[in-house]
């Protein structure tokens, strides 16, 4: 009897190491051309806040949408890290890279360091619908003074995009790299906006 449960459970220990493996993903910044993307303190600071995103999000697995009213996650398609970390330090080297002539720094940091200018993103919906190919990219960003709290300037994004694919389906893949090219596309309209406002 002892050796049936001990096969038994040998045999569990397999399956589950089998359906164990996960696929890992992560945010990617542009490839933008830049003489000086290093943190230079002696040119004006902005910080990049912390990125708000909504619960459904604020989790290890991929989140894909297969209706409008229906998600799906993902238990073996992971983030490699937080998420929200992740879109905070893509935001923060591709403005680097756009915007060489600021310091942008990722909130909080370690040095003794006050930035004159805030960044804030709040996401409300950031996910891929497998079924359609479609990505979508919607909430807000602003830009605030540190020094007496006042806002600069800000707007709603609604970015709505569809992966190119030859398949049926879009693959995770394909969505992460959308992700990717939508948080550049914000990227650069952020870096505009400083340019003109400051």
């Amino acid at each position: 009897m002892k050796s049936k449960y001990y096969l038994l459970f040998t045999a569990w220990l397999l399956l589950s190491g089998c359906s164990s493996k996960s696929n890992f993903y992560q945010l990617h910044t542009a490839q933008i051309n830049s003489a000086n993307k290093t943190t230079n303190l002696k040119r004006t600071v902005i910080g990049v806040a912390e990125v708000d995103i909504p619960e459904y999000l604020d989790k290890p697995e991929v989140v894909t949408r297969l209706s409008q009213g229906r998600m799906q996650v993902n238990e073996t398609e992971r983030w490699a890290g937080a998420f929200d970390k992740n879109i905070q330090s893509v935001m923060t080297e591709n403005l680097s890279g756009l915007l060489p002539k600021y310091s942008f720094m990722s909130y909080p940091w370690d040095e003794p360091v006050k930035e004159k200018y805030r960044i804030y993103l709040s996401i409300v919906h950031f996910d891929g619908d497998t079924t359609t190919g479609m990505v979508r990219l919607e909430g807000r960003w602003t830009l605030v003074n540190m020094n007496d709290n006042s806002v600069v300037t800000g707007q709603n994004i609604q970015y709505h995009e569809y992966v190119a694919t030859h398949k049926s389906v879009a693959t995770i893949d394909e969505m992460v790299a959308m992700q990717s090219q939508m948080l550049n596309k914000l990227s650069r309209l952020i870096a505009g906006k400083v340019l003109r406002y400051l």
